[in-house]
């Protein structure tokens, strides 16, 4: 009884006080040294990696165009005068892909006026992406969203071109192939506010790879709201004075085939360990300028190498002991082609840092650096090494009032500035899993390589004409670059003698993270969030439960570095038994709580219900076949009622061990420590929905 109430009161103590002493240790990271952060600082290049952004943006390297491969060579040259090795631009299949290759197009208004819209060589993003080619005169026509029959109501809009605010590969499908439209212009973004923000940006947009046979070939033209409000007006005038507005479209497009998708990899070999790889990701695939999004991930992984590989040369670091991989594929889709050709280098991998929109000159747009760390079904001693060297730069480049009376360095006490670039904060913060990117790919479960990403949201300019040079910050771009350089060379060289670093630092932050799930756990209670007393006690107990289990299983994830057999082993095997003891603390606060709360006199007893036990029977694998398997699921997962991270999930917790209900406790406490508003609803039925069909489907099977 006595160790029980000490252990309780050790867990609530660490974990009201861990936030203010990591804040102020945050000064400094241990997996950093002040040695190599300076010599970090002092030899990475935030004006480099401006150049390389600058490189890159004038291809239009739309994923599968020869444009993408060119792009690719450039930055292989580019690679080679930084002396990568093993450089190599290697092409795939491309299933469901197209090879689209651009050549010209024009769009004009010809009637009643004469007036140019619209020029792939003066605005690459004014051709819809994979139009196919078309040389047509017709009259135009207003259909708004054009998503609904309301808003055809009284148009005849056969042999016409349409006019939208939608989506193209909408309206393709709404106008040109249900109501015989010739063609689609549009002004739509992804950005909801582009028309009263910036009313002169154009969207990057794309029209559907596939057509169905027997339908027209589908082809589009993006022009910006303020474009969009003239023509409105002029066939609001034209309309009164009963005169039709033509405008003419001249598109010249290639489709090659097979199709084929690329990617650009290169490497620094490693001193000593060459089957535990450190994989650098940045997506190269995008549209001509795309200057962020994602030309400075592109841009930040080669300027990492560059200065590794100078560094070394110089003698002022070691060569790093395990082999550091560049991987700049097209986006998901290389990754996945590349595990289903090669699914046994997946051993060879050990973590994976993506980089994806890093340049973003944050004051304009109000943009955010996101870190963002893996998902609960891959926990990793990787999330806290990036979360620690983050927080080192956050808090040594922001500002504090208070260390400036203490005589310390202001307004940023290690500052990590380029010459051309900004003097702004760095505004980041670490956030739970969120995908989007490449990072996605490795975390998967059937993949299992523990994936990081960087990653700046909001952006009102991403995907449109605004995403250019003008916007990029060669400061950003140094800062992330500092932290990737600072994550890669600590694992590369990471041993046995690391290990009481990490445990110290993965036992630490889990308490904090224990401590905020503990908060939400309670709260969750006390406000009966799912309806009463008795089932909002289930699924906090479960939340519980389910932390204790994710930082056991991330603090055992130090064991990568422990030698077999030392001391270490058993050092880091205490620490995991430390949290397990701490986990009933947790379930007596709650059950404290619950009775003061309820007026019960006992918490409710564990139990099953039918339907759990049901589900407690079944429990699901993955089919043998890496490449058979991606084949039937897809890359992407939807489901109806899941929020697709969640949905990904299910999956992912998959291992031949855990049940359809395991899998539904691992989720539903995911999205409740994540929050509804991140993560959405977790629902038994959803789960076992998605689960029971992917076993109909054969994705799965059953143990």
């Amino acid at each position: 009884m006595l160790k029980s109430r000490i252990i309780r009161l050790v867990v609530l103590v660490v974990i009201s006080g861990s936030c203010f002493s990591s804040f102020l240790k945050a000064q400094e990271s241990p997996f950093i040294p002040e040695k190599l952060s300076l010599i970090l600082r002092n030899e990475i290049s935030g004006e480099r990696a401006f150049n390389y952004v600058r490189a890159l943006t004038p291809f239009h390297r739309i994923m599968g165009s020869q444009a993408f491969i060119n792009a690719a060579n450039m930055l292989a040259g580019l690679a080679k005068s930084c002396q990568l090795e093993n450089i190599q631009v290697v092409k795939q299949k491309f299933e469901g892909g197209l090879s689209w290759d651009p050549v010209s197009a024009k769009l004009w208004l010809v009637e009643p006026e004469e007036m140019k819209f619209g020029d792939f060589d003066d605005v690459s993003v004014s051709l819809t992406v994979f139009s196919r080619s078309a040389h047509v005169t017709a009259e135009l026509v207003d259909i708004g969203r054009g998503a609904s029959a309301e808003d055809f109501s009284g148009l005849d809009v056969a042999g016409k071109i349409v006019l939208t605010t939608g989506a193209p590969s909408l309206t393709i499908r709404t106008a040109v192939w249900e109501r015989g439209a010739l063609g689609v212009i549009s002004s739509y973004t992804i950005h909801a506010d582009a028309r009263f923000d910036t009313p002169d940006q154009v969207g990057y947009n794309k029209v559907p790879i596939q057509c169905p046979e027997g339908k027209r070939e589908p082809w589009g033209f993006q022009i910006s709201a303020r474009q969009y409000g003239m023509l409105q007006e002029i066939l609001r005038r034209s309309k009164s004075q009963n005169r039709p507005v033509k405008v003419r479209a001249d598109i010249e497009t290639v489709i090659r085939e097979p199709a084929e998708q690329a990617y650009l990899w290169a490497e620094i070999k490693g001193s000593q360990i060459h089957n535990q790889d450190i994989v650098l990701t940045a997506h190269l695939d995008e549209e001509r300028t795309s200057a962020n999004d994602n030309g400075s991930g592109c841009a930040s992984i080669l300027e990492i190498g560059r200065a590794i590989n100078e560094l070394v040369k110089e003698g002022r670091i070691p060569r790093p002991k395990r082999d550091i991989v560049f991987w700049w594929p097209n986006e998901h889709l290389s990754e996945y082609q590349y595990f289903r050709e090669k699914p046994e280098e997946r051993k060879n991998m050990l973590v994976n840092v993506n980089q994806d929109m890093v340049g973003a000159r944050q004051s304009m747009g109000s943009r955010v650096q996101h870190i963002i760390r893996t998902p609960y079904s891959i926990p990793s001693y990787l999330n806290d090494v990036i979360e620690s060297i983050a927080d080192y730069v956050i808090l040594t480049n922001t500002g504090f009032m208070g260390a400036e009376e203490a005589g310390t360095r202001q307004p940023f006490s290690k500052p990590i500035l380029s010459f051309v670039g900004s003097r702004e904060r760095f505004n980041a913060m670490v956030i739970p899993h969120s995908g989007g990117s490449d990072h996605e790919v490795f975390c998967e479960g059937a993949i299992g390589v523990p994936g990081v990403a960087l990653i700046n949201n909001p952006d009102p300019y991403i995907h449109s004409t605004d995403d250019d040079l003008q916007n990029i910050d060669p400061t950003q771009l140094k800062r992330n670059a500092f932290i990737v350089a600072a994550v890669t060379l600590f694992v590369a060289n990471a041993g046995d003698e690391d290990v009481p670093l990490l445990v110290s630092e993965v036992y630490t932050r889990a308490l904090q993270r224990l401590g905020k799930d503990l908060n939400t756990a309670l709260l969750y209670l006390r406000e009966k969030k799912a309806g009463s007393y008795a089932q909002s006690y289930k699924d906090a107990r479960n939340l519980l439960e389910q932390a204790a289990a994710r930082e056991r299983r991330a603090l055992e994830s130090v064991l990568t570095f422990a030698a077999p057999g030392g001391r270490n082993v058993s050092f880091v095997m205490e620490q995991v038994k430390k949290l397990g003891e701490m986990a009933p603390a947790l379930i007596q606060e709650l059950d404290s709580v619950y009775l003061l709360a309820s007026g019960e006199k006992r918490p409710p007893l564990p139990g099953l219900s039918a339907e759990e036990k049901e589900m407690a029977t079944r429990i699901p694998v993955n089919i043998d076949s890496l490449d058979e398997y991606f084949k039937r699921r897809d890359v992407f997962v939807g489901s109806p009622e899941l929020h697709p991270i969640m949905a990904k999930e299910c999956y992912c917790f998959v291992d031949g061990k855990r049940s359809f209900l395991d899998i539904y406790r691992a989720v539903r406490a995911e999205a409740l420590s994540g929050g509804e508003f991140y993560y959405g609803k977790v629902s038994m039925s959803s789960v076992k929905e998605l689960l029971s069909g992917a076993v109909e489907k054969g994705i799965l099977k059953l143990k």
